[in-house]
């Protein structure tokens, strides 16, 4: 609170004193009705102090009027205040003890005076120190002082009593934080007992009893009025005394703080929470450094520190509770704590809960990492994850931890793995669940194998062929039919193939179609992978029908039979005209065409077999059996004829040339031959590839 002073100058020539009384006269009454406006103030009694009486003051000082401090009308804020203080720093002495008042402020170097003022009378000394020897009554009041370049100070007021008991108080201000000593004292020559003090009419007397009151700290609450009392021994009787009382103000150093919360004292879980702790300094305390704490439930979450603000990032239920802050200066001389201020996390309940699939798009060859991410858009955790399939009533697994998102992961994928997915998401508060996810496990093609309907791959035309290709493994598998290690497909030259997926049938199989026949299998999961598994090479031998040689056999066999039959009716009639001799062999046994050696004549050569000369006649050697057809061998005599005889032949009588038909073997001889026909007896498919053997 500025201090005003009433600065009063009495002017006038020296040889003026009476004017200068009557000046002073009205003076006093003046300054008794401004102290009547004033009763806030303490005032000493009238007349001068005693160190201005020792003072000479010129005849142009003594009037003037009284101006209020400069410096309260903003007139000299670029100056600094003086300063003043006494010395002992009492503001209340007793009659006739001395005090020193020093005033310190910014001086010009070189010796300067200074100004002087009490109760509106002011003067110039060259000290900067005024000494009051033996105070008197005259020398209360409230004093002030300025240097050359410095503004007024602030006032002192001095109190000079008579009394027995004083209570002493420093004479500056006081401040929070503060050692506030008071001092109750007895009048030189007295003796006090039972000594008490009171603040405001309460008794705050410290015990043990002693002669002074301290506060270490002082608070704003420790201001009020304060006085002492104690008995007095005068002669043999005690009387009770009481002190002056004395006003101590403790001025605070900043307000109360105050809590504040950015936003709602409700908060959501994992949002953003800021705390403000609020105080305003005083002005008189520009300079002053204070620390902020922040506390929640009685224990510090935070500081102490130079700043008042205290962020969470990301609030939690466990944020929740009562919290307050202190402010406090640096020595801790001042603490106040803020009232508290309850808050509140609200849990956020999960929602937007989707599972992914690594691969992309659900499909995964098998043997390879599979992934299923189960992932929140909303929800304050601790989140607990679970994933599911299809075929399992129980969870695959379940996990729980601060986040929003969390891996399944399947190091290799099986065929078994294949099917729908889904996973949950939980906060104690709701349960999702995610949308299915397909997931399919490809599994490349293996062991491709050809599986046929006949155990023999021997095939007579007009059979029917068919191949089926498997595979061991394989997803969604294509076939494709090699025949000779050329594709085969509907449209191939062998237009009786017909290869249907993993199916190769042949109605009617042809010599064509022999050949060695393979598949081929394969699957594609992509454009860049194609799998593909080969089988073994299969061979198919493909023959003409047994019965296409039975009926040419059949239909020699009638042509021979017919020519036979010629041949006997021509056999016939030369027989009658040139008496040829025809002889018939029957089946024997053991006969064979040993048994039926010709004469050991010698035979006509090569040569004169197309001579005229010589007749031919046939006729057919058959088995003696008449219900069996075949035909063992022929027999044909040539026979001379009536003509002369070839120059350079041999005489024949009766001589012939004979062949015969034989069974085949490797290399036929008569015996070879003779063993065909008796192996004919057990086994008659043997007999149906003939040769021609001739014996001479």
């Amino acid at each position: 609170m500025p201090t005003w002073m009433l600065e009063v100058k009495v002017m006038g020539p020296k040889s003026a004193p009476r004017a200068q009384g009557q000046k002073r006269a009205l003076w006093a009454a003046s300054l008794t009705s401004w102290r009547e406006q004033t009763s806030g103030l303490r005032w000493a009694g009238s007349g001068l102090p005693s160190a201005l009486r020792e003072t000479q003051t010129s005849p142009a000082s003594m009037l003037c009027l009284v101006i209020f401090a400069a410096h309260a009308l903003g007139l000299a804020a670029a100056a600094q205040k003086a300063v003043l203080t006494l010395n002992p720093p009492w503001s209340t002495v007793f009659r006739g003890e001395s005090v020193t008042l020093s005033c310190n402020g910014s001086r010009p170097p070189g010796s300067t005076p200074t100004s002087w003022c009490l109760e509106g009378y002011s003067w110039i000394s060259t000290e900067t120190n005024l000494q009051i020897k033996a105070a008197q009554m005259e020398d209360a009041g409230k004093y002030q002082c300025k240097t050359s370049d410095s503004t007024w100070s602030d006032h002192i007021e001095l109190t000079v009593s008579s009394g027995w008991l004083i209570l002493q108080a420093p004479h500056y201000a006081v401040f929070e934080g503060d050692r506030l000593l008071l001092r109750c004292r007895v009048r030189r020559g007295g003796e006090v007992y039972g000594m008490r003090y009171y603040r405001d009419g309460t008794e705050i007397t410290p015990k043990p009893v002693q002669s002074s009151y301290t506060i270490d700290q002082a608070k704003t609450t420790d201001s009020g009025t304060y006085r002492c009392e104690g008995e007095i021994l005068s002669g043999s009787l005690y009387f009770i005394r009481y002190s002056n009382e004395v006003l101590v103000l403790v001025q605070e150093l900043f307000s109360t703080p105050e809590l504040k919360v950015a936003g709602s004292a409700e908060a959501r879980e994992e949002s953003p929470l800021t705390l403000r702790c609020v105080t305003q300094p005083k002005p008189w305390t520009s300079d002053l450094q204070l620390q902020y704490s922040f506390c929640k439930s009685s224990m510090i979450v935070r500081g102490p520190e130079s700043s008042p603000v205290h962020h969470i990032p990301a609030a939690s239920l466990a944020d929740s509770g009562p919290y307050f802050c202190v402010v406090q200066t640096v020595t801790s001389s001042v603490r106040k704590q803020s009232p508290e201020q309850g808050i509140k996390v609200k849990r956020v309940p999960v929602s937007g809960v989707t599972l992914g699939v690594q691969p992309r798009n659900g499909q995964v060859v098998a043997g390879e990492r599979l992934v299923l991410n189960c992932s929140v858009a909303a929800g304050t955790g601790p989140l607990t994850f679970s994933w599911h399939w299809e075929g399992s009533g129980l969870a695959l697994r379940t996990e729980t931890l601060h986040s929003r998102r969390m891996d399944y992961e399947i190091p290799a994928a099986t065929e078994s793995d294949a099917g729908e997915y889904y996973c949950a998401a939980s906060n104690g508060h709701n349960r999702v669940l995610s949308p299915r996810v397909t997931v399919t496990v490809w599994v490349p093609v293996t062991g491709a194998n050809i599986i046929r309907d006949k155990p023999e791959l021997v095939l007579t035309v007009g059979e029917s062929l068919n191949l089926s290709c498997s595979v061991q493994a394989g997803t969604d598998a294509a076939f494709r039919w090699l025949h000779n290690a050329q594709e085969l497909d509907v449209a191939s030259g062998l237009g009786l193939l017909s290869p249907v997926g993993h199916v190769l049938y042949v109605e009617s199989v042809q010599l064509g179609h022999a050949g060695n026949y393979q598949c081929i299998a394969s699957n594609q999961f992509s454009l860049e992978r194609v799998f593909q598994a080969s089988s073994e090479i299969l061979a198919v031998t493909v023959r003409e029908d047994a019965s296409t040689w039975v009926a040419v056999g059949v239909t020699v066999t009638l042509l021979c039979l017919v020519g036979a039959t010629v041949a006997a009716v021509v056999c016939v009639r030369r027989h009658q005209k040139a008496e040829e001799i025809c002889f018939t062999a029957w089946w024997r046994s053991t006969p064979g065409p040993v048994q039926q050696e010709p004469p050991a004549h010698g035979l006509l050569p090569p040569a004169t077999l197309g001579s005229s000369e010589l007749e031919l006649e046939y006729a057919n050697v058959c088995p003696q059996e008449q219900t069996s057809s075949d035909v063992v061998y022929s027999v044909v005599s040539i026979q001379k004829g009536s003509g002369a005889k070839p120059t350079g032949t041999s005489q024949m009588d009766n001589g012939h040339l004979v062949t015969y038909a034989a069974l085949c073997s490797p290399k036929p001889s008569w015996d070879s031959a003779t063993k065909v026909r008796a192996s004919e007896v057990g086994d008659q498919s043997k007999s149906d590839i003939y040769e021609t053997i001739t014996h001479l």
